[in-house]
């Protein structure tokens, strides 16, 4: 082998195993969504699951952190970014999803958060992060008509009067968005990534006990555990481990290639949502499935 055919094979071997580890990050991350559904239909109060959904993947991403020793820093400013960061991305959407998710199918859920790059290009164009081009655009509006099928036909969902709670998962979209748009803004520099985002769930729990006692919102996990009880802990893990592998994803090959994960997050948790609970849905949906891949395809970064 050739000095110069080595390089070009470790990187089509490096790409291929980024490719695989976006699969695995994808499919694991749209399982995640039918995890929820079983934990919180289980009847365990929205707050409740919520506080060790957080306990669960911070501990799980703390672990790795020790063990890199790169542990979450406790200065004031990491603090505060902790603080922020977990009501945006976990206190108010994480309670409102597992409150919604026995409500609506697994599936619409996953398309429904598909939207969330889409915002969060809106959000950084309303800041000046971004520039408007016209492709860009025209995907906010293609992702706009995804969630218009969804909402606006009576046929679209199985029940009448479940739009309403496609609206509240749009809800926690525009705060995951938020999110997004303050990490970009704000993250404290030379911290490492996975410490950051444990120390952000452990302190979603933090700031969820209270209102989780005020509210009788506990859910004991210290009893004989069935079906509800293993998915909580199983969502809690695996989303964990799927964003160390996303945090990979980003330094051995881009930003760009890992924002590839959406595509599959959402057509898996469409599949997951039939595979386990025998979900069927209508040509709106199915529609608005097609739409959403588009338009996420026209506002993905492009460097």
């Amino acid at each position: 082998m050739s000095d110069k055919a080595q390089p070009a094979d470790q990187t089509s071997y490096s790409r291929l195993s980024a490719s695989l580890l976006v699969l695995v990050m994808g499919v694991t991350w749209g399982a995640s969504v039918s995890l929820g559904k079983i934990a919180a239909g289980g009847g365990g109060h929205p707050l409740g699951l919520n506080f060790w959904n957080g306990l669960i993947g911070g501990g799980v991403l703390l672990t790795i952190a020790l063990i890199r020793r790169r542990p979450p820093s406790l200065r004031p400013q990491a603090l505060r970014f902790y603080v922020i960061c977990s009501i945006l991305g976990s206190v108010a959407p994480g309670t409102l999803l597992f409150f919604v998710l026995p409500k609506i199918q697994a599936g619409v859920v996953s398309i429904t958060f598909a939207i969330v790059p889409l915002l969060t290009y809106a959000i950084a164009f309303l800041l000046r992060r971004e520039v408007m081009t016209p492709l860009r655009l025209l995907g906010l509006v293609l992702g706009l008509t995804a969630v218009g099928l969804i909402v606006l036909p009576e046929e679209s969902l199985p029940q009448a009067g479940q739009a309403v709670w496609v609206l509240l998962l749009l809800l926690c979209s525009l705060s995951y968005a938020g999110e997004v748009a303050y990490i970009d803004i704000f993250r404290p520099a030379r911290l490492d990534a996975l410490a950051l985002t444990a120390g952000m769930l452990l302190m979603s729990s933090v700031l969820i006990a209270p209102f989780m006692i005020a509210f009788d919102g506990y859910v004991d996990l210290f009893v004989p555990w069935q079906g509800p009880h293993w998915a909580l802990v199983a969502m809690g893990a695996t989303s964990a481990i799927a964003y160390a592998l996303f945090l990979h994803v980003i330094r051995a090959a881009g930003p760009v290639f890992a924002s590839q994960t959406a595509y599959v997050v959402t057509l898996s948790g469409v599949l997951w949502g039939m595979a386990i609970f025998g979900e069927t849905h209508s040509g709106y949906i199915w529609a608005a499935l097609a739409i959403m891949m588009v338009g996420l395809s026209l506002v993905r970064p492009r460097t």
